[in-house]
């Protein structure tokens, strides 16, 4: 029989009591590390406890961290995780990585605070153990015996209530937005208009609507757990690192502070004749870019309630009698709930190139001598019956462009847009375009998910032109990185891996686009430079397969020739990602969402044609 426990209740500060209540649950939360990894407290729930401590440069308690150290080195390996967390009180990654050079614990930046103050945290001695089961804490105060008893007491899945010991070291001190301060219709709803609203609404592609202080209030539970989850808005980076990105979608961490501040104070609204989301006009026209100059309806496609949707490949013909130049284009879904994306490959009016044609010419132009050493490994395995290594001649020739085996060619050739969630519109920048030939056609690569309902998709793609005569100086190129070969362990939490692609001429380089599929984890993008240095240009550090973004750099990186852009990521293939159709297999690569890739799009414009 399980035997609760209680130790006397010591009751702490006010500050205190206002941030939590003995016994609270404190729910589910996400952080990013010092390092740059997001630590998802759902997916420690194979362990049986997770231990915090406060960190601070120059503020950290040591006795405590000392302390919390011996209990590491006991309770590390039995299911316990263990994390220093920062209240806010820095939020200089490398300031924090130097103050703990020779401490093995990952140092969770709590910027907005709201995590800290979910804990209950208000002392920089004070130890929180959290039971990632139930999401509830179960001791808060100093490292001491009644901290390891807690942690003994949930291994032994044993009932376990809240205790808490006095702490009396430094304190910490919370800022920021005041929750009596916040009001709806100056605070509450702008955020909401401006971060989600255009999809929380009536015909918006997000399962439920914000459109009134009511709704507001009615989802608050979910607004607060998806913002201290992270996992809305969609498509997150880590902006505290890298370079600025120009379609970040982060809110700020006051934004952060202001929707759960308010939400935990009652999420009440002031009487007012004027909500502002009532107010929002939004427009009734598919197209997001205005009205394209070109239409190109796509055949309608009846996908079955259930099954597996093989690949589709449509020939489109464009009808061009004349060469025209191309400014943007756009695709406009029509069942997004079925349709998961499209890759759109120009076909120039005397075909498509063969891809092993082309793949042989790019090995030629190399080098003589590794051209040669290329084509003897590949008859080599041919003639022993076996298929050549593509993966490995990619990974060891990073200047081989992969885009040739996806179509790449012509350098004056447009690019017309794809689609995948949250990614459905390619626009160039003023001056720049791609040709589009007279009698160029388009190949669609359409993959469609079963929903349970019959649906008929009518997607249009929308193409728009520069003025006729009118010949943009500039042309966008880019690359493509590709694993070929894959082999993702069974039950792997953290299978990492590493990709390479070549910048072969100087170039600004203007976007950098992650892919995996289900068990994709995290990314980041950094360019190391011919000289060896290293830059991080990007952190995903919660890749989500849900949102297909395309990561725009605020300001074009101008890099060298021979530089070469690193994607480094990982893959989760266990029980904790909840999006895994089956841990127990091993996975490989495949074009079905259940199997698995390893890409890297990127954008650049060669400086070269500046001259």
């Amino acid at each position: 029989m399980k035997t609760p426990f209680r130790l006397a209740l010591l009751t702490l500060t006010a500050a205190a009591s206002s941030l939590i209540h003995a016994g609270e649950r404190v729910g589910d939360f996400a952080l990013i590390d010092h390092t740059g990894y997001q630590h998802h407290m759902s997916w420690y729930d194979d362990h049986d406890a997770v231990v915090f401590l406060p960190q601070a440069v120059g503020l950290t308690d040591q006795a405590s961290l000392s302390a919390l150290q011996a209990v590491y080195n006991e309770y590390a390996d039995q299911d316990v995780a263990f994390f220093l967390i920062n209240p806010g009180l820095q939020t200089d990654r490398e300031a924090v990585a130097n103050a703990i050079a020779d401490i093995p614990l990952p140092v969770l930046m709590d910027d907005a605070q709201l995590v800290s103050g979910a804990l209950g945290l208000t002392h920089m001695n004070q130890a929180v153990v959290y039971d990632p089961a139930t999401f509830e804490v179960v001791y808060r105060g100093p490292v001491q015996q009644e901290l390891e008893q807690a942690i003994r007491q949930l291994k032994a899945a044993e009932s376990v209530e809240l205790v808490e010991v006095a702490s009396n070291g430094r304190s910490i001190e919370y800022g920021g937005v005041d929750a009596t301060a916040i009001s709806y219709q100056d605070d509450i709803a702008p955020i909401i208009a401006e971060n989600c609203a255009e999809c929380h609404r009536a015909g918006g592609i997000a399962p439920f609507a914000m459109d009134s202080n009511l709704a507001v209030q009615g989802w608050s539970p979910m607004i607060r757990e998806v913002v201290m989850t992270k996992r809305m808005p969609p498509g997150q980076i880590d902006n505290k690192v890298g370079h600025e990105i120009k379609n970040e979608m982060n809110l700020s961490d006051a934004e952060m502070q202001t929707l759960v501040r308010w939400i935990d104070a009652g999420a009440t609204v002031q009487d007012s004749d004027a909500d502002p989301l009532t107010q929002l006009v939004w427009s009734d026209t598919k197209w997001k870019m205005g009205e394209p100059d070109l239409i190109i309806k796509v055949p309608p496609q009846v996908i079955p309630a259930t099954g597996v949707v093989d690949y589709m490949d449509i020939p489109i013909d464009l009808g061009l009698t004349e060469d025209r130049w191309v400014k943007g284009s756009e695709v406009a879904p029509g069942s997004p709930e079925v349709l998961h994306h499209i890759i759109t490959s120009v076909v120039p009016p005397e075909g498509q190139s063969d891809p092993q044609t082309a793949f042989m010419e790019a090995i030629n132009s190399l080098p003589e001598e590794r051209a040669r050493a290329i084509r003897t490994q590949m008859f080599a395995s041919i003639a022993a019956g076996e298929q050549p290594d593509i993966d490995r001649i990619f990974r060891e020739n990073p200047d081989i462009d992969v885009g040739v085996l996806l179509g790449g060619g012509d350098a004056d050739q447009a690019s017309v847009a794809g689609y995948a969630p949250g990614n459905s519109v390619s626009w160039n920048p003023e001056g720049v375009g791609g040709l589009l030939r007279a009698g160029s056609g388009l190949s669609l690569q359409m993959h469609y998910t079963t929903t349970g309902k019959e649906m008929t998709d009518a997607t249009e793609i929308g193409i728009y032109f520069y003025p006729e005569g009118e010949v943009p100086e500039e042309r966008m190129s880019g690359g493509v990185g590709n694993a070929f070969t894959l082999s993702i362990p069974p039950n792997a939490k953290d299978h990492e891996m590493e990709l390479v692609t070549y910048v072969p001429e100087e170039a600004e380089i203007r976007s950098l686009m992650p892919h995996m599929h289900f068990r994709g984890k995290r990314m980041k993008f950094i360019a190391e430079y011919p000289d060896g240095s290293e830059e991080l240009l990007l952190s995903v550090p919660a890749y989500s397969f849900n949102w297909q973004l395309s990561h725009e750099l605020a300001e074009p990186l101008r890099v060298p020739a021979g530089t070469k852009i690193i994607a480094r990521g990982a893959f989760d293939n266990s029980a904790q990602n909840r999006f895994n159709p089956d841990p127990t297999t091993e996975v490989n690569w495949g074009e079905q969402s259940w199997e698995e890739m390893f890409m890297g799009f990127y954008e650049w414009k060669l400086v070269s044609q500046n001259n």
